[in-house]
C-alpha cells in the first residue's frame, strides 16, 4: 500500500511540473514572435559611458579594449575600466591605453573593498557610475569582444520609456575547432539567452548577462544602484533587472540586432564551468516573488525528472511517466530553441541539443543546490 502511494506521488508531482514546464514553453515560443529591433533615433544623441570591471585580466583585456575603442558611435562616448586589486600585468596594460587615449579612456584603481562581504564587481561598477559622464551606461566584461557598431546599435533600443536593454552574447564555435565542453557551453548559453529574450518580451525577465547590458544612469540612481544586494556576490546584471521588473517590467527589452552581439569565451575546464554555473544559480532566490515561483517550478520539473529516473527501476509506471515527461520537455525545448537560433542566426548549434538535453536536468539541479547553499568560488 505504501509503495503504491509512493508511486502515485512521484507520477503526480512529475505530471504537474511537466505540464507547467510545457505551458511555460508555449508562452516563451509565442513571446519570441514579438521581439523586434529598436528604432530609437532621438537627437541629440545621449552621452555613453562604457564600463568594464577587471581583475587579473592580462590574458585577454588588450583585445577587448581594442574592440571597445573602435566604436563608430557619433555621439559622446568614453571608456572606464576599474582595475580591481589586480596582481598581474593588468595595470600596465591599462596604463598604456590611458596614455594612448587620454581623453576617452579612464582607469579607476581599486586597492581595497570598503567592508567584508561586499561584491567586488558591484562595488567597482558603483564607483565607475559615480565617476563617469554618460547618460547611458554600456557594460561588458574584460574577456569579451564587441563590434564597432555595438554602442550605436544598443542606443537604438532605448526608445521612450525604456530604461534597460539586455544585449546578446554568445560563445563562438563556427569556423573553428571547438572541443566538446566549449560546444556544449555554447548551446547551453544560447538556451539561457533565448529564455531571457522571451522572458523580457512577456514581461517576465528570467535571466540576463552582465557582459552585454545597458541602462540609463538615472534608472540606476533611482533604485539606489546595488543597495540591499551589494553583498550578494553574483547578480550585477539580473538583480538590477529585477528591481525594474518589480515596478516597470515593460521598461526593458532584449536586443536582437546582430550588430550588437558580443562574443565571450567559454570555460576551458569542467571545474571552471561548474563554479560559474553555481554562481549563476546562487542569485535566483533574490528575484521578485513571481519570477522565483516560475524558476522554482522549472527547478521542480527538473528535479522530478531526476527522481523519476532514479526510481523508475522499481516500477514500470514511473518509467513510462518519466519517458513521457522527458519527451515532452525535449520536444518543447527543441521548438523554442530552434526559433531562438533563427533569431540569433546560430542554427548550427542544433546538433548539440540532444547530448545537452540528456545531462541538462541533473547538472542544473546540482548547480542550483550548491549555488543556493553558497558553495562556489570566485577569483
Amino acid at each position: 500500500m505504501a509503495f503504491t502511494i509512493f508511486v502515485y506521488v512521484i507520477i503526480g508531482l512529475l505530471s504537474i511540473t511537466a505540464l507547467f514546464y510545457a505551458g511555460l514553453e508555449v508562452r516563451l515560443f509565442r513571446a519570441l514572435g514579438r521581439v523586434r529591433v529598436g528604432t530609437n533615433d532621438t537627437r541629440p544623441l545621449p552621452k555613453v559611458s562604457i564600463l568594464i570591471a577587471a581583475r587579473n585580466e592580462e590574458e585577454g583585456i588588450e583585445e577587448t579594449l581594442n574592440s571597445v575603442l573602435a566604436q563608430d558611435y557619433a555621439g559622446f562616448w568614453e571608456v572606464w575600466v576599474a582595475n580591481d586589486r589586480s596582481t598581474d600585468g593588468t595595470a600596465k596594460i591599462l596604463e598604456k591605453f590611458a596614455q594612448k587615449y587620454p581623453e576617452k579612456f579612464h582607469v579607476l584603481t581599486i586597492e581595497s573593498l570598503p567592508e567584508e562581504g561586499v561584491s567586488p564587481k558591484k562595488h567597482a561598477l558603483s564607483r565607475m557610475v559615480e565617476a563617469c559622464e554618460g547618460d547611458i551606461l554600456c557594460l561588458t566584461d574584460a574577456d569579451c569582444i564587441v563590434k564597432p557598431t555595438w554602442v550605436s546599435g544598443i542606443i537604438r533600443e532605448f526608445e521612450p520609456g525604456i530604461e534597460l536593454v539586455a544585449g546578446h552574447s554568445y560563445i563562438p564555435t563556427r569556423n573553428r575547432k571547438s572541443n566538446l565542453l566549449i560546444s556544449m557551453q555554447a548551446v547551453e548559453t544560447m538556451i539561457y539567452r533565448v529564455a531571457g529574450t522571451a522572458g523580457i518580451a512577456m514581461h517576465l525577465p528570467l535571466t540576463s548577462t552582465g557582459n552585454n547590458l545597458a541602462y540609463r544612469k538615472s534608472f540606476f540612481k533611482s533604485v539606489n544602484g546595488f543597495d540591499k544586494v551589494i553583498k550578494i556576490q553574483s547578480g550585477d546584471d539580473d538583480l538590477l533587472m529585477q528591481k525594474l521588473a518589480s515596478d516597470r517590467p515593460w521598461a526593458m527589452r532584449y536586443c536582437i540586432a546582430e550588430d550588437t552581439f558580443v562574443t565571450t569565451n567559454g570555460k576551458e575546464t569542467l571545474k571552471g564551468l561548474w563554479e560559474q554555473r553555481k554562481r549563476w544559480a546562487s542569485k535566483t532566490i533574490y528575484y521578485t516573488p513571481k519570477i522565483v515561483f516560475v524558476l522554482a517550478m522549472i527547478f521542480a520539473a527538473l528535479i522530478m525528472q531526476c527522481v523519476a529516473l532514479a526510481t523508475s527501476a522499481f516500477d514500470f509506471r514511473i518509467f513510462i511517466a518519466f519517458l513521457t515527461a522527458f519527451i515532452l520537455k525535449t520536444v518543447g525545448d527543441f521548438v523554442v530553441f530552434i526559433r531562438g537560433l533563427l533569431i540569433f542566426k546560430q542554427p548550427h548549434l542544433i546538433k548539440w541539443c540532444v547530448p545537452l538535453e540528456i545531462i541538462h536536468a541533473p547538472f542544473t539541479v546540482l548547480a542550483v543546490i550548491f549555488g543556493v547553499l553558497g558553495r562556489f568560488k570566485w577569483k
